[in-house]
């Protein structure tokens, strides 16, 4: 009799999963003429050019969509975004990452997968090595529509420049004469975000123009990059004060005259702009970073922020709608225009249509001549990001000396890899 019921199931195993393939299907069809709604999640709210963008998204994808700011400090955000999607919160449907947060989701079954949107013929108009770092998985898939292309780029003060006689910062000497001549009264050679969820990108920056390894700590040229670094504290040419600092007092301290050379990713371009201050003659530029090391060149960190889709979440034909149109070359030229950001989607980076936008020159002189590298990003991103960044406060506090820190900083490093 169980002989009989088995193969009984068997046979009708066939029309179960028909029945199963058929309602799935209907649930993946799409009328592009009906308008479905769409919870959006995101850093954007506040920006300049949001009202004009989602206008633009609404009507090229009949949608109609509800949007919940994501919290500005970084902690924060990444404990809220953390929660919706841990707890298959039904209520948010496309949220905005960055790297460190996809990296932190893309194994753990929070995120829907987005293979049949970043098909194989998309992917290549995206950087390679940066989706194949970053972005796809071991197995191949992909979770994520990076939103735009940046990098972590030299900024400086041209004014401050003149003032100090300096011309131009082609190498790390040159960049050394610039911070210590700028250094006077209040105002510091060099700005940074020294958070402890922000220092990586600086250890990582300088490490980098070394020829150093940012997983291995006892690589002379790894320790070279950082004893550098610190170095500008124990100089005077910057304030210790920095280790509270993110990227929005380094913008406000270049943009008040109060530092002379810092560390701000691309999309702070936008921002010196509005305010009047990006312009051919400075008094803010980006600049090619400095050369300190022949055989490694100019080398800059890259990276993007992310649409991911909720798992959990309901709309999910509305959301492919919104991630197709945002994957496309029209949707990564609506973003770039409305946000002056720069897109992902790398032909665009050529396209005439963008040479007004403020620091396209500058930006293709990035991808052209700077080695651009992915972030030291792994799955635990988020406690491997702190605790080399309190272990780098103690060390510019000084409790604890060089040697335990790069000590401490790769058995870090053994835990978390």
């Amino acid at each position: 009799m169980k002989k009989i019921l088995i193969m009984m199931l068997i046979a009708l195993l066939p029309f179960v999963l028909f029945a199963n393939g058929a309602k799935e299907a209907e649930q993946v069809q799409d009328d592009p003429n009906e308008t479905l709604e769409l919870v959006l999640m995101t850093k954007d709210s506040t920006a300049s050019g949001f009202k004009d963008w989602i206008s633009l998204v609404e009507k090229a994808c009949n949608l109609k969509i509800t949007v919940v700011a994501t919290p500005t400090n970084s902690n924060d955000r990444q404990a809220k975004v953390t929660t919706v999607l841990s707890t298959a919160d039904k209520s948010v449907d496309i949220i905005t990452v960055n790297d460190e947060m996809y990296t932190a989701f893309k194994n753990t079954g929070w995120l829907a997968s987005l293979n049949d949107v970043m098909t194989a013929e998309v992917r290549k108009e995206f950087p390679q090595a940066y989706l194949n770092d970053m972005v796809i998985t071991k197995e191949g898939n992909i979770y994520s529509v990076p939103m735009y292309f940046s990098v972590l780029g030299w900024f400086v003060n041209t004014d401050i420049m003149k003032e100090c006689g300096v011309e131009s910062i082609a190498t790390y000497d040159d960049f050394i004469t610039l911070i210590k001549k700028a250094t006077s009264g209040d105002r510091y050679g060099y700005a940074d975000a020294w958070d402890s969820a922000y220092a990586f990108n600086s250890l990582g920056s300088f490490i980098n123009l070394f020829g150093g390894d940012y997983y291995n700590w006892n690589d002379p040229q790894t320790q070279k990059g950082v004893h550098e670094l610190v170095n500008i504290l124990r100089e005077g040419y910057t304030t210790r004060s920095q280790m509270a600092d993110q990227y929005e007092q380094v913008y406000q301290n270049l943009v008040a005259g109060k530092r002379a050379v810092g560390l701000l990713y691309t999309n702070q371009i936008a921002k010196f702009n509005k305010a009047g201050l990006y312009t051919p003659n400075g008094p803010i530029t980006m600049i090619v970073p400095p050369v300190a090391n022949e055989k490694v060149g100019s080398v800059a960190y890259c990276s993007s922020w992310h649409y991911i889709l909720n798992n959990a979440s309901e709309h999910k034909t509305a959301a492919k709608r919104f991630l197709n149109y945002a994957a496309s070359k029209q949707g990564q030229l609506d973003y770039t225009k409305c946000f002056g950001t720069f897109p992902a989607y790398l032909e665009l980076l050529s396209n005439p249509e963008l040479d007004n936008l403020t620091g396209i020159n500058e930006m293709r002189e990035y991808v052209e001549k700077v080695t651009l590298r992915g972030r030291p990003i792994v799955a635990e991103a988020m406690e491997y990001i702190s605790e080399i960044g309190n272990l780098f406060h103690r060390l510019l506090l000084e409790e604890i000396s060089e040697a335990d820190f790069f000590a401490s900083a790769q058995k870090a490093t053994e835990k978390y890899i």
